[in-house]
């Protein structure tokens, strides 16, 4: 599984897991929560509007959410906004978590000077067979605050091998932070689609960003985008 711990954790099916330093906004109240409601969350939500319509308003169209705390932060942004409006919200959203909670008024809105760089990524061990637990390290530097985003990471290895995740924060003050990225490449045939480490060097690629990684919304930056690698032996 895929696990995020910080103020919030997020979980996929995957062999990736992040640890992040502690995060600076605790006081924001309904911003985690909200950021939880994920891609997925919008997706029913937009679903349920399509094919289902808002008849019932803000609870019945909040239902759809299986989680009982996602459906309740929904049914608050929903009854704080509005239903027309929590409607046009969720259409422009497209997918996006955090432009969402941002037009809810449950996260602050990013400011545009938001800037950071990443310092260095390493690997531990640097090389090892399939079924080595690596531990890829990620420090990096903000400068100016940065709102709500997401440090995504992306690794590439030989032929189709290919596995990405985005973990949500709720922000960083200026100063140095550095991240691991545990990887545990045992491969499982019984994972859908099966997961396979074959031998080669593999690409991880970090972004470090405020919002969505490479979204069109306002406010949404990459900060910074780095390479890194590992190699699996026979």
């Amino acid at each position: 599984m895929l696990f995020l711990t910080t103020l919030f954790a997020v979980a996929a099916a995957g062999p990736m897991s992040m640890s992040e330093p502690r995060l600076v906004k605790e006081e924001l109240g309904l911003c985690s929560p909200c950021i939880q409601l994920s891609e997925q969350g919008l997706n029913i939500l937009l679903n349920e509007i399509l094919n289902v319509g808002v008849v019932g308003g803000c609870s019945k169209l909040c239902s759809a959410i299986p989680s009982k705390a996602g459906s309740t932060v929904c049914d608050l942004a929903c009854i704080a906004v509005g239903l027309k409006e929590f409607v046009s919200i969720i259409e422009k959203a497209d997918l996006d978590p955090f432009y969402f909670c941002e037009q809810v008024k449950f996260c602050p809105v990013g400011k545009d000077d938001a800037a950071g760089q990443i310092m260095a990524i390493t690997s531990d061990p640097t090389s090892g067979p399939a079924a080595t637990k690596f531990a890829i390290n990620m420090q990096f530097q903000v400068a100016n605050e940065t709102g709500v985003g997401e440090i995504h990471a992306a690794i590439k290895g030989p032929g189709a091998t290919s596995i990405s995740q985005g973990f949500p924060n709720t922000g960083f003050k200026p100063g140095m932070y550095q991240v691991t990225l545990n990887l545990d490449t045992t491969p499982d045939q019984t994972a859908d689609p099966p997961v396979d480490f074959p031998a080669g060097v593999y690409d991880i690629k970090f972004d470090v960003c405020q919002g969505e990684c490479y979204s069109k919304h306002p406010h949404s930056i990459v900060l910074d985008s780095q390479h890194g690698n590992f190699t699996i032996t026979h």
